[in-house]
Protein backbone atom coordinates (compact mmCIF):
# COMPACT_ATOMS: atom_id res chain seq x y z
CA UNK A 1 0.00 0.00 0.00
CA UNK A 2 3.17 2.32 1.22
CA UNK A 3 4.44 1.65 -2.44
CA UNK A 4 1.26 2.15 -3.81
CA UNK A 5 0.95 5.95 -2.37
CA UNK A 6 4.71 6.72 -3.40
CA UNK A 7 4.34 6.10 -6.93
CA UNK A 8 1.07 8.32 -6.87
CA UNK A 9 2.58 11.27 -5.61
CA UNK A 10 5.36 10.61 -7.40
CA UNK A 11 3.41 10.81 -10.37
CA UNK A 12 1.34 13.88 -9.47
CA UNK A 13 5.00 15.60 -8.71
CA UNK A 14 5.91 14.46 -12.73
CA UNK A 15 2.36 16.10 -13.73
CA UNK A 16 3.39 19.20 -11.62
CA UNK A 17 6.58 19.56 -13.52
CA UNK A 18 5.60 19.32 -16.93
CA UNK A 19 2.73 21.85 -16.45
CA UNK A 20 5.66 23.88 -14.87
CA UNK A 21 8.51 23.59 -17.47
CA UNK A 22 6.59 21.74 -20.05
CA UNK A 23 6.67 18.37 -21.79
CA UNK A 24 10.70 18.24 -22.87
CA UNK A 25 12.66 17.04 -19.52
CA UNK A 26 15.59 18.72 -20.91
CA UNK A 27 13.94 22.25 -20.00
CA UNK A 28 13.21 20.97 -16.52
CA UNK A 29 15.63 21.64 -13.20
CA UNK A 30 18.22 18.98 -12.75
CA UNK A 31 16.96 18.16 -9.48
CA UNK A 32 13.64 17.31 -10.60
CA UNK A 33 15.10 15.18 -13.76
CA UNK A 34 17.34 12.94 -11.09
CA UNK A 35 13.83 12.33 -9.13
CA UNK A 36 11.63 11.68 -11.62
CA UNK A 37 14.20 10.31 -14.59
CA UNK A 38 13.21 6.24 -13.73
CA UNK A 39 9.69 7.71 -14.00
CA UNK A 40 9.76 8.73 -17.66
CA UNK A 41 9.77 5.18 -18.83
CA UNK A 42 6.37 4.64 -17.92
CA UNK A 43 2.71 4.53 -19.16
CA UNK A 44 1.82 6.99 -17.15
CA UNK A 45 4.03 9.08 -17.67
CA UNK A 46 3.99 9.11 -20.99
CA UNK A 47 0.11 9.86 -20.88
CA UNK A 48 0.94 12.81 -18.61
CA UNK A 49 4.03 14.00 -20.71
CA UNK A 50 1.87 13.82 -24.15
CA UNK A 51 -0.92 15.95 -22.77
CA UNK A 52 1.60 18.31 -22.12
CA UNK A 53 3.44 18.00 -25.02
CA UNK A 54 -0.16 19.12 -26.86
CA UNK A 55 -0.41 22.11 -24.89
CA UNK A 56 3.03 23.22 -25.51
CA UNK A 57 2.98 22.79 -29.39
CA UNK A 58 -0.30 24.83 -28.91
CA UNK A 59 1.27 27.38 -26.94
CA UNK A 60 4.18 27.57 -28.94
CA UNK A 61 1.85 28.14 -32.10
CA UNK A 62 0.15 30.85 -30.61
CA UNK A 63 2.97 32.79 -29.46
CA UNK A 64 4.24 33.20 -32.59
CA UNK A 65 2.54 36.80 -34.19
CA UNK A 66 1.80 36.94 -37.40
CA UNK A 67 2.04 40.64 -38.91
CA UNK A 68 1.93 41.82 -42.29
CA UNK A 69 4.56 44.06 -43.74
CA UNK A 70 1.61 46.14 -45.05
CA UNK A 71 0.85 46.85 -41.04
CA UNK A 72 4.16 47.82 -40.72
CA UNK A 73 4.30 50.55 -43.26
CA UNK A 74 0.92 51.70 -41.96
CA UNK A 75 2.14 52.48 -38.90
CA UNK A 76 5.42 54.12 -40.10
CA UNK A 77 3.63 56.04 -42.51
CA UNK A 78 1.18 57.30 -40.15
CA UNK A 79 4.33 58.56 -37.69
CA UNK A 80 5.97 62.05 -38.14
CA UNK A 81 8.92 62.77 -37.09
CA UNK A 82 9.51 65.61 -34.54
CA UNK A 83 10.35 68.98 -36.08
CA UNK A 84 13.50 70.30 -34.36
CA UNK A 85 14.08 74.10 -33.95
CA UNK A 86 16.55 75.32 -36.64
CA UNK A 87 18.39 77.60 -34.26
CA UNK A 88 18.69 79.60 -31.05
CA UNK A 89 16.36 82.51 -32.61
CA UNK A 90 13.57 79.71 -33.11
CA UNK A 91 13.71 78.75 -29.50
CA UNK A 92 13.35 82.17 -28.37
CA UNK A 93 11.08 82.70 -30.53
CA UNK A 94 8.71 80.13 -28.79
CA UNK A 95 9.43 81.66 -25.95
CA UNK A 96 8.06 85.10 -26.96
CA UNK A 97 4.39 85.12 -25.74
CA UNK A 98 5.36 84.52 -21.79
CA UNK A 99 8.85 86.96 -22.63
CA UNK A 100 6.04 90.22 -22.68
CA UNK A 101 5.55 89.54 -19.19
CA UNK A 102 8.40 89.37 -17.75
CA UNK A 103 8.90 93.04 -17.14
CA UNK A 104 5.94 93.03 -14.64
CA UNK A 105 6.98 90.22 -13.04
CA UNK A 106 10.45 91.53 -12.18
CA UNK A 107 8.82 95.28 -11.29
CA UNK A 108 6.66 93.46 -8.85
CA UNK A 109 9.19 91.18 -7.52
CA UNK A 110 11.78 93.49 -6.50
CA UNK A 111 8.97 95.52 -5.03
CA UNK A 112 7.69 92.86 -2.73
CA UNK A 113 11.59 92.33 -2.22
CA UNK A 114 12.04 96.05 -1.26
CA UNK A 115 8.49 96.00 1.20
CA UNK A 116 10.23 92.78 2.91
CA UNK A 117 13.78 94.74 3.51
CA UNK A 118 12.36 97.41 4.72
CA UNK A 119 9.73 95.82 7.44
CA UNK A 120 13.06 93.55 8.35
CA UNK A 121 15.19 96.45 8.86
CA UNK A 122 12.20 98.45 10.49
CA UNK A 123 11.67 95.74 12.95
CA UNK A 124 15.30 95.53 13.76
CA UNK A 125 15.76 98.62 15.09
CA UNK A 126 15.21 99.45 18.67
CA UNK A 127 13.22 102.50 19.21
CA UNK A 128 14.78 105.80 20.49
CA UNK A 129 13.99 106.99 23.66
CA UNK A 130 13.04 110.73 23.95
CA UNK A 131 16.71 111.84 25.59
CA UNK A 132 18.45 110.10 22.77
CA UNK A 133 15.95 112.04 20.04
CA UNK A 134 16.66 115.31 21.98
CA UNK A 135 20.34 114.60 21.29
CA UNK A 136 19.86 113.83 18.01
CA UNK A 137 18.33 117.13 17.48
CA UNK A 138 20.82 118.71 19.78
CA UNK A 139 23.85 117.11 17.94
CA UNK A 140 22.59 118.89 14.83
CA UNK A 141 22.38 122.30 16.77
CA UNK A 142 25.88 121.69 18.05
CA UNK A 143 24.23 123.06 21.60
CA UNK A 144 24.77 120.17 23.60
CA UNK A 145 26.63 116.43 24.83
CA UNK A 146 26.65 113.68 26.53
CA UNK A 147 28.70 113.59 29.88
CA UNK A 148 30.16 110.86 31.40
CA UNK A 149 26.94 110.19 33.02
CA UNK A 150 24.65 109.62 30.14
CA UNK A 151 23.48 113.31 31.18
CA UNK A 152 22.41 116.22 28.53
CA UNK A 153 25.29 119.16 28.79
CA UNK A 154 24.19 122.41 27.31
CA UNK A 155 26.83 124.49 25.73
CA UNK A 156 25.79 128.01 26.77
CA UNK A 157 27.18 130.43 24.04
Amino acid sequence: MAVMRKSTDRLETLRRAAEAYGADPARWPASSREELGDLLDTDEAAGILAEEEFLDGFLNAASAPRMSEDLTNRIMAGYEAPKTPAGVFDFLRTLAPGMRLLPAGALAGFGALGLATGIMSASAQEPLTPEYEALAYVNDLSVATLNEDGELEWDAE
